[in-house]
């Protein structure tokens, strides 16, 4: 099948391509340029706030532009689960012992979110996506 001929703006006749695609970024450090917190929402509702996450921004070796990563994967008892960086404050208005966001915090041995900034993470797949291996 030949391409056709199209405008930069006429996408409605663009084909079907043929390549596989690749995974686009393998496991492998990132390093942590910087963090946001961010708003949660329904997506039925996108009014409705169910929570906030950590976002954290990182260079990945084989990507130019930063990356953003709000998931990771860690040791729940004898398993290996995934969970977002949720952001909750205990009774103290501390982070939560037990919470996946703690427990990044304690694997790469930093006190507070700010001291991630700097450091190198790895990273483990969680399907297609990349995410902070915190195990």
């Amino acid at each position: 099948m030949e391409t056709e001929n199209r405008k930069n703006d006429d996408f409605s006749k663009i084909n079907i391509g043929t390549k596989e695609s690749s995974q686009t970024l393998l496991r492998k450090p990132v390093k942590v340029m910087g963090f946001k917190k961010e708003n949660v929402t329904k997506k039925e509702d996108p009014n409705r706030v169910i929570g906030e996450k950590i976002i954290l921004i990182c260079k990945h070796p084989d990507r130019e532009d930063p990356i953003e990563i709000s998931k990771i994967k860690y040791l729940k008892g004898d398993k290996v689960v995934s969970s977002g960086l949720w952001f909750n404050l205990d009774a103290d208005g501390l982070i939560p012992k037990q919470s996946a966001l703690a427990e990044m915090l304690n694997r790469y041995s930093c006190y507070c979110i700010d001291e991630l900034v700097g450091k190198e993470l790895s990273t483990d797949l969680d399907g297609q996506y990349l995410v902070i291996k915190a195990y």
